[in-house]
């Protein structure tokens, strides 16, 4: 049975992608999933080829036919975000503002308004050294990041089971909003990625309550964990009280930022144990769910990168 792990952060900046980058290399056999839609980049480290893209329809948003409008106004009236408005005795109508709740349509009397599907953005379905990979790109501006999230997911199960996968790994969104919910609700592990900042704790607390309304399984994996001691150990106090395992401590190493530079995921990082503290990590995630496999074994097996 395909295991879902999904790593997450409270703030944005953690290091949280640069994880997923190197478990995924540990793996083996995966589907990769970047949920991060708003300002997705595990792409640039793990570099996917794009086999398919879809465009994603976010909602509706309204048409307007100005030869069928007869200048009742009514449509004005009702619209509550100023999409619409009479200019020098002509109806005007703002796409820009338009929020799709389908009001104007309903109360034309003419059939000048129809609404039809908005698209606001695209996935693909991409091939990667490591496996499939689902990644999308949701428009500026655009809404309904909870929904892109909920059909990646789907695909990417589908594709695990007709891949025969162990396991899909998601990148998942920062903080708490909707799409990290779509995220993490129903997945079999999250990981949470943190540093000790005043920020990351702070945040780290926002998650963890987060994932604990939705009764989901957690390991806390602290990033530069060396930066500042006390903040560390308030970390390491919050998991103990909370029964989470801490995955590992990495340390801050200027040849990390290196190996990103260069394309390298964290497990090809020798300096200050930051690749051992990464496996480690994840044979204590693939402990959790109740897995065998020894992460060397795979890595052993898959191209450098």
């Amino acid at each position: 049975m395909t295991a879902e792990i999904t790593v997450v952060s409270g703030k944005g900046g953690t290091g949280k992608t640069s994880v997923t980058a190197a478990f995924a290399k540990l793996a083996g056999r995966t589907v990769i999933c970047d949920l991060d839609v708003d300002a997705a980049d595990l792409h640039i480290l793990l570099q996917p080829e794009i086999l398919e893209t879809t465009a994603f329809e976010g909602g509706k948003i309204a048409i307007f036919e100005q030869n069928m409008c007869k200048g009742c106004v009514l449509c004005e009236r009702y619209c509550r975000f100023g999409a619409i408005a009479k200019i020098d005795g002509v109806i005007k109508f703002d796409p820009l503002r338009c929020e799709g709740c389908g009001v104007c349509a309903q109360f034309c009397p003419f059939g000048a308004i129809v609404m039809r599907p908005r698209r606001a953005g695209q996935w693909f379905r991409s091939r990667t050294p490591f496996g499939t990979m689902l990644h999308a790109e949701l428009y500026p501006g655009e809404e309904n990041s909870g929904l892109l999230v909920t059909q990646l997911r789907e695909e990417a199960r589908d594709a695990a089971r007709e891949e025969g996968c162990d396991y899909i790994l998601s990148d998942g969104p920062p903080g708490i909003g909707c799409p990290v919910i779509s995220a993490v609700s129903g997945t079999g592990f999250v990981v949470i990625v943190t540093e000790p900042t005043v920020s990351g704790v702070h945040d780290l607390r926002r998650i963890a309550d987060l994932c604990n309304h939705f009764s989901r399984p957690v390991g806390v994996l602290l990033n530069k964990a060396d930066l500042n001691l006390a903040l560390a150990d308030e970390v390491g106090a919050l998991c103990a009280e909370r029964g989470y395992p801490v995955l590992a401590r990495i340390p801050y190493e200027p040849a990390v930022v290196r190996a990103l530079v260069e394309g390298r995921t964290l497990d090809s990082v020798t300096e200050n144990g930051i690749a051992d503290g990464i496996k480690h990590a994840w044979q204590t995630v693939i402990s959790s769910l109740g897995r065998k496999e020894k992460c060397q074994q795979h890595a052993n097996n898959m191209p450098t990168t």
